[in-house]
C-alpha cells in the first residue's frame, strides 16, 4: 500500500497465501494466491492461483516470456 501511494507509478505485485494477505493483493496490480492450509481467500482475491510456492518461478518465466514474444510482434508489425 505504502508502494502505491509514494511511487504511483510503479507496477506493483504481492504474493499471499492467507486470509491475512487479501487486503496486499487487492491493493496490488498483480496479485498471486497460493493455495494453503490457511483457506482459499488469498486465492479467490488473486488474479492469478498456484497450487504451491514451487509453481512462483514457472509462472513469472512463462509470463514474461509471453509478453516478450507479444511485444516483438507488435515492434515487428509496426516496422512492416
Amino acid at each position: 500500500v505504502e508502494v502505491r501511494k509514494h511511487f504511483p507509478k510503479v507496477i506493483t505485485g504481492a504474493v499471499g497465501d492467507g486470509a491475512n494477505d487479501v487486503g496486499m493483493i487487492r491493493v496490488a496490480h498483480v496479485g498471486i494466491g497460493i493455495i494453503g492450509r490457511e483457506g482459499r481467500q488469498a486465492m479467490m482475491a488473486s488474479d492469478f492461483a498456484l497450487p504451491s510456492f514451487a509453481q512462483l518461478t514457472t509462472l513469472m518465466l512463462a509470463h514474461g516470456h509471453w509478453c516478450y514474444d507479444r511485444n516483438v510482434r507488435v515492434i515487428v508489425i509496426l516496422m512492416l
